[in-house]
């Protein structure tokens, strides 16, 4: 077997002159990373928080960016002529009314709900907001106006003359014009309508809407400050026979970063469980042994790594949003898992050795695993910071960081504190009070044996009770190595792990794709609730798209009519493209009702700008048409009406057919929609995963190809984590998740967490030469020195993520289930599926060479054959710390 283990000897000798380093000055060390962290944490002044929704999910540079650039430029909102089917702004200033009846199956077409109704509508545009200055703030300043009203809801107008004039409130099915002029097309605003005799007289939900100004700045700020009134005013607000539910432009928004602060109590029961799970864990029956304080120790260096990750990077004007609430979880359990590293290599070192000794030795000896460690998490935060996402890039640096932090108050700060431990133990103290104790065959009474005693006592061997074997240790050598050795249940994993397959490959098949909006909101939030009444009552989402002609055209040449006519009915045979509302078509359309030629271009723009863009059913095309200084057309748009877009796929394909058509067209054509900013997500997500994914795992093979240098290694790790990866996707399905940029992380992540399960198990099985000649042997061993350890990583880190799944955030609650499948098939991959594939591999090599017929006997102790198999595991791994001190003798 190759070798090439520079790197490997030459992280085993720094860490090892470090841990002496540390041994000889722990309170310089000490100081030291608490003045590191004090300077880095206070960056937390600087804290800053994003919450456009906009800005951290949709793409970086995607091409949505450019073509917005493009209309905003060539057609900008214009709220004194406001039609809804020309916004521009994907953030659109507005408030969303949903009224449905209070009772199950119950209208809102009765006489008390129209009242009622009426009433919403006066309270709704008499709310006043006030600035900053005291001024107030009116729905008549903020509203998008047309023809020098608010854009109104007819319907309400419609209901309120009915009741003033005590005539029917049933609804016209035909459009119907109001005395304001606002013209009433009710099927839009009303869901499960009942119709008789030309009336609707029964709607399950109306849709009310109010638009407000987007620009210019000021007026933004003074419609979000109105947006703020109204929603405190519902909030208050209740009625009798309706029920309304709301939404403002600013509900997403508010709701992240709502949640970023409430996620604060559910960090403090992680820290508390950890505490608790660590604490236990570093406990034993000799009290002089134990080591609480380490382990809050360890917890606390966790936490000066978040805190000063926190304060570099706002140091530096990095935001923190909602996904970057979930960081400090994934760390705790991360920087746990680096804490008991260490402790176990310092309870592999001799007792009786001075403090410096078992520093340089637990250094040395842990020097490869916790590098392995954070080297394989920082660089699969690298590469997830490579997605476009800016929510996603930003938790991948904060994580990154913290990871690297962690890693230097590990070696600084814990490290430090685990000097002061061997110095109590070296003097016998207990393990809590620091005080002398006795050993428990001195002990002056019972009770004092059992609470109070510990360290070397005279009825043993120094030299035997500096190196004791552990029951946990044990227990996978003697009754788990050989049970999951046998016959009969690797044939059973055999059958279990290709359902496991199966089921996975399945699942990856079924995956769907996209981050929806609602999902970002709290469950049970008025914002969560208004997306739930939107998807039962008006279900699918029908944006306007525009279609830009940005280059200048002879329209009246009958070639160029034809070809755009050409290009109007290929997007009409969209499946997704209902209806298209183009100007040219209602110009041609006047001009031959009124009997004029428009075939010469004086005699288009002369009609077009005389008579048709004057008319009052054709006026809202002035907004679609741009005009040079010498008065021809430089450049135009046509609005197309999509159907029912009723999930992600929907939209994603509808995008991508309607910039296909733009794209195969010889005219210069831009196509947008307000929309395109989210759906572009849809489109990158997939080829994202796949392209991380790949450059994970060969950075990750890499990684552990130099500090684990095994050619086997290398085939069974990619094995390893491909077979996780698999299941993590086909599950994650099962579970309800898509496949967007919060599991995009996660699951690129899992490649770090499969290579830490992995790798040293393969290479504790396949270093090991010498006397050692069943590979079953030495399965046995690779488990009796890593079983444990990694049984206790699994579970740490699901403690960690544990109070996540009792949030009520969509992200928070994937983000952990994400991890449970990761450390859930990471661990049974480690501890059931290698030994098996190792075994069966070995068992093939075994059959071609002659050995030593061991008569069916079970492999002795590793710790009794003197300098043979646990020495030669330990060299060959690194692992010797894995050892833990929970385990009771």
């Amino acid at each position: 077997m190759a070798k090439f283990d520079l790197l490997q000897k030459c992280l085993i000798r720094y860490f090892k002159l470090h841990g002496a380093f540390v041994s000889r000055h722990p309170t310089f060390v000490l100081l030291l990373a608490l003045v590191i962290a004090a300077v880095l944490s206070s960056g937390i002044m600087f804290l800053q928080f994003e919450t456009k929704t906009e800005k951290l999910f949709a793409p970086v540079g995607s091409r949505a960016e450019d073509e917005k650039a493009i209309m905003e430029e060539l057609f900008p909102a214009e709220y004194e002529n406001f039609y809804a089917s020309r916004m521009t702004a994907s953030d659109q200033r507005l408030v969303l009314v949903i009224v449905k009846g209070k009772s199950d199956g119950s209208g809102v077409i009765t006489d008390r709900a129209v009242r009622e109704i009426v009433q919403l509508g006066e309270a709704i545009v008499t709310t006043v907001a006030t600035d900053s200055d005291g001024r107030g703030i009116s729905h008549e300043t903020v509203c998008a106006r047309r023809h020098g009203r608010c854009v109104a809801n007819p319907v309400v107008e419609f209901w309120r003359h009915a009741l003033e004039a005590n005539s029917s409130i049933y609804i016209p099915m035909a459009p119907t014009m109001l005395p304001s002029g606002s013209l009433l097309i009710p099927q839009p605003i009303m869901a499960n309508v009942t119709f008789e005799k030309g009336y609707i007289r029964q709607t399950s939900a109306l849709l009310l809407t109010f638009y407000l100004k987007n620009t210019p700045p000021s007026s933004n700020d003074q419609s979000g400050a109105w947006e703020d009134a109204v929603a405190d005013m519902l909030e208050g607000l209740a009625f009798q026979d309706i029920e309304v539910i709301f939404y403002t432009s600013d509900s997403v928004d508010e709701s992240q970063a709502a949640l970023v602060f409430d996620i604060l109590p559910y960090f403090c029961a992680t820290y508390g469980i950890l505490t608790a799970f660590a604490v236990l864990s570093c406990l034993t029956r000799d009290w002089v042994a134990g080591k609480p304080w380490l382990a809050n120790a360890g917890i606390l260096s966790v936490l000066l790594a978040t805190a000063s990750t926190i304060g570099l990077l706002s140091f530096f004007g990095v935001p923190v949003n909602q996904v970057v609430a979930s960081m400090p979880f994934l760390v705790l359990g991360i920087g746990l898992d680096d804490m008991f590293i260490m402790v176990s290599a310092w309870r592999r070192t001799n007792r009786l050795s001075s403090v410096e000794k078992r520093m340089s030795a637990t250094f040395s000896e842990a020097a490869v695993s916790i590098t392995i460690t954070t080297l394989t998490d920082f660089l699969a935060f690298c590469i997830g910071s490579l997605t476009p996402l800016l929510a996603i890039r930003t938790f991948c640096l904060y994580t990154g960081v913290a990871v690297l932090l962690d890693f230097f108050f590990q070696i600084t700060f814990f490290a430090a504190i685990m000097v002061f431990t061997g110095r109590r133990e070296a003097q016998n103290r207990h393990c809590y009070s620091c005080r002398e104790v006795l050993p428990e065959d001195q002990a002056p009474s019972r009770s004092y044996a059992i609470f109070c005693s510990g360290g070397v006592g005279s009825d043993r061997s120094r030299e035997g009770y500096a190196e004791s074997v552990h029951a946990c240790m044990t227990f996978f050598k003697k009754v788990y190595a050989p049970i999951i050795t046998s016959r009969f249940v690797m044939a059973s994993v055999a059958v279990i792990y290709a359902l496991y397959l199966a089921a996975g490959i399945y699942g990856v098949t079924q995956i769907t794709e996209g981050l929806e909006l609602s999902t970002l909101a709290e469950e049970g939030s008025m914002t969560n609730r208004f997306f739930d009444a939107s998807s039962e009552y008006f279900p699918g989402n029908c944006p306007f798209v525009t279609v830009i002609i940005t280059e200048r055209l002879d329209y009246w040449d009958a070639g160029v009519q034809d070809e755009l006519a050409s290009l109007a009915s290929r997007f009409l045979q969209s499946r997704y493209i209902q209806d298209s509302e183009f100007w040219l078509d209602d110009f041609k359309d006047f001009s031959t009702a009124s009997n004029n030629t428009i075939h010469n271009g004086t005699t288009f723009l002369s009609l077009l700008n005389r008579s048709f863009l004057t008319h009052l059913a054709f006026e809202r095309y002035a907004l679609d048409i741009n005009f040079d200084e010498d008065g021809s057309v430089s450049s135009s748009r046509f609005i197309l009406t999509t159907d029912s877009l009723l999930n992600t796929q929907d939209e994603a394909e509808m995008l991508v057919g309607v910039r296909e058509i733009a794209d195969g067209t010889p005219l210069s054509v831009v196509v947008f929609a307000p929309t395109f900013i989210v759906f572009e997500q849809y489109l990158i997500i997939s080829s994202t995963t796949f392209i991380n994914l790949s450059v994970a795992l060969v950075t990750m093979l890499l990684v552990s190809f130099l500090l684990i240098p095994s050619i086997p290694v290398a085939f069974l790790v990619t094995f390893c984590v491909l077979s996780i990866e698999v299941g993590v996707m086909g599950f994650m399905t099962f579970w309800g998740i898509s496949l967007n940029g919060v599991s995009m992380i996660n699951i690129i992540l899992c490649i770090g967490f499969s290579v830490d399960f992995s790798a040293h198990v393969c290479y504790a099985v396949v270093a090991q030469e010498g006397e050692l000649a069943s590979t079953r042997e030495k399965v046995a061993n690779a488990l009796y020195a890593l079983g444990y350890p990694i049984l206790q990583s699994g579970i740490s880190t699901i403690l960690a993520l544990l109070p996540l799944f009792f949030t009520k955030s969509y992200i928070f609650q994937s983000f952990a289930r994400i991890i449970l499948l990761v450390m859930g098939f990471g661990v049974l991959h480690g501890l059931v599926v290698l030994p098996v594939v190792l075994t069966v591999i070995g068992g093939l090599t075994d059959g071609k060479r002659a050995t030593v017929e061991r008569g069916g006997a079970e492999a002795s102790d590793p710790a009794d054959k003197q300098g043979t198999s646990m020495e030669q595991v330990d060299a060959a791994t690194g692992q010797g710390e894995f050892i833990n001190e929970s385990c009771s003798e």
